[in-house]
């Protein structure tokens, strides 16, 4: 590489980033016990009904679905004749299912397509419904001991892309990135979760803008061991949900629209200000005569509880707000609201 082409790959690779002044683990920004607890208390509590009874039948993607097994767990105590048929996977065949009435709704971290909801439309003459029932957020995890401060949106689809449609060389090293010390000189070891999942696609299509993966990309199944992978390995990359949070990772602040170097932290997913926010939703049948699954209905409406959003966000999710609670409820059928 000439001179002057290695001259602009570094200014590419410092501008704008911020000092690195504390390094915490992951975990430090999940929420505390009493956080979670004022966060939630604004929330109106769930009311159970009488007579309840059949399955739920649930399929999508694996983070969300995640969230949903909780909710399950907890729902059974108060339901204990219903029964439980609840599947991760993809949301490309759980909206098969959905559509072929094999399931009652799809936990998904991404919008439907506008081809699916054409499809949904065509089969049932209107469109598909859907809530929100966490908020969440993709984050980059890198081992505590990398020291990089922080990355724009184009260095982090260089590092990942074949394309880097939004700009700049593609970075090899870690020194390319303006990291400093031992690791400079070491390979960057990117890690993605597998192609089919909705992680996957939500970073191809924000980050990387359509492009494909580079081919040197390491493919896990399930976030726990993407996460683990950068716990273990010092010159390791990934993005995952804050949920997946270990004290042997930390976040890499991103640089947000206003060119602010952000965590995914509580308050900035909420405010919209972190780059990488991601609703989790849930998306069902619900007829324009305002009647679905009585217990798809029911058990929404424990999700978005006072109690079902404790129950996540004690476990690392972020909960809904009492406005989104509100949201929630008026797409729900009005009988089922409170």
């Amino acid at each position: 590489m000439k001179r002057s082409a290695l001259l602009a790959f570094a200014l590419w690779a410092t501008c704008s980033a911020p000092a690195v002044t504390n390094v915490i683990s992951g975990t430090a920004l999940l929420l505390d016990d009493k956080s979670v607890f004022e966060l939630t208390t604004p929330l109106q509590q769930y009311a159970t009904v009488t007579g309840l009874t059949g399955k739920l039948a649930s399929s999508g993607s694996g983070v969300t679905t995640i969230l949903v097994n909780r909710w399950a767990a907890e729902f059974a105590l108060l339901y204990p004749q219903l029964q439980f048929e609840i599947h991760g996977g993809g949301t490309a065949d759980a909206f098969r299912a959905l559509l072929e009435g094999k399931v009652d709704m799809i936990p998904t971290g991404r919008a439907l397509s506008a081809d699916q909801i054409a499809s949904f439309r065509a089969k049932f003459g209107y469109a598909p419904a859907e809530i929100v029932v966490a908020q969440d957020a993709v984050g980059v995890y890198v081992n505590k001991a990398n020291p990089i401060a922080g990355l724009t949106l184009a260095q982090l689809d260089a590092t990942y892309s074949r394309a880097a449609k939004r700009g700049g060389p593609l970075p090899e090293f870690w020194g390319d990135l303006g990291v400093t010390g031992s690791l400079a000189g070491k390979q960057i070891n990117q890690v993605s979760l597998n192609r089919s999942s909705d992680h996957n696609l939500f970073f191809r299509n924000e980050v990387m803008q359509g492009a494909e993966y580079r081919l040197d990309v390491q493919f896990e199944l399930v976030p726990g061991s993407l996460v683990q992978a950068a716990g273990a390995d010092e010159a390791a990359i990934c993005f995952a949900s804050v949920m997946f949070a270990t004290p042997r990772t930390r976040f890499v602040p991103l640089q947000a629209r206003d060119g602010r170097y952000l965590l995914p932290s509580y308050k900035n997913v909420q405010s919209g200000d972190y780059p990488l926010v991601r609703p989790m939703r849930i998306v069902f049948n619900l007829r324009p005569n305002g009647t679905m699954s009585p217990v798809a209905r029911e058990f929404l409406r424990f999700a978005v509880s006072r109690r079902g959003q404790r129950i996540i966000a004690l476990a690392g999710s972020y909960p809904i707000t009492p406005e989104e609670q509100k949201e929630a409820w008026r797409s729900l059928p009005a009988s089922s609201e409170p």
